[in-house]
């Protein structure tokens, strides 16, 4: 009466253990694989960031013998007595338990994972890209605006309005020096790009800009006083 209970659990337990590729597979390929056979560099011109790469072989070549593990040459790499044809090529070579999950896996038919997919290559990344002139209609006005009004009008946003020149003459100021600008330069006429040259050579410029580098040096003063020489001076 206990032998179906018994072959019961017997299944339960292999079915419990068969290889799954993304939780067996796919993490050893990442972590012994990846550098030499991933997004960035495929040697031999093997990719196994994939399940379908993997499948796709090496210049053309299986590496994958579906249902046939003894014949792939996958597993005849990863279990190679000799070092010079073992893979991979630095470290110690795969777990038993690593080369047996992938042995598992062709002999079921090496399943493909719904939806997977490749990694990335690094080198598409938009930092590395060269930068491109965008073409602005010969009236669009401020250059940041324009770039930035498809994301405001996605968002339900509009631009304010411009604001007063003494306004903006006083955000001017304070952006570029730190100080609020005076009366007699908030009635100040003259053309705006003058205005701001004059402020970029000021030595307040200097003062407020250098600001922003005794925060990346973590300026503290923290012996010296009055006529005593600052000890962080010789950090700059």
């Amino acid at each position: 009466m206990r032998t179906p209970s018994i072959i019961t659990l017997a299944l339960a337990a292999l079915s419990v253990q068969a290889a799954d590729y993304l939780r067996d597979i796919k993490p050893v390929l990442k972590a012994r694989c990846y550098a030499c056979h991933g997004a960035l560099k495929q040697k031999a011109g093997l990719r196994v960031d994939s399940a379908a790469n993997l499948r796709k072989g090496a210049k053309g070549e299986d590496v994958l013998s579906i249902g046939k593990p003894a014949e792939s040459e996958l597993l005849a790499r990863l279990t190679a007595a000799d070092i010079d044809e073992r893979m991979p090529p630095e470290g110690a070579p795969l777990k038993p338990a690593e080369i047996a999950a992938i042995r598992e896996w062709i002999a079921v038919g090496a399943p493909i994972p719904a939806n997977e997919t490749a990694e990335a290559d690094p080198r598409e990344h938009w930092a590395f890209q060269v930068p491109q002139l965008v073409k602005l209609p010969g009236d669009a006005g401020n250059v940041i605006d324009v770039l930035l009004e498809d994301q405001r009008s996605a968002r339900g946003f509009k631009a304010q309005p411009i604001a007063e020149r003494t306004i903006r003459l006083r955000r001017l100021y304070l952006d570029l020096i730190g100080l609020p600008p005076t009366r007699a330069q908030l009635t100040d006429t003259r053309p705006w790009e003058v205005i701001v040259d004059e402020l970029l050579k000021s030595p307040h410029h200097g003062e407020r800009w250098a600001r922003h580098w005794m925060d990346i040096w973590r300026y503290t003063d923290w012996y010296g006083l009055g006529a005593q020489l600052r000890n962080s001076q010789k950090h700059i």
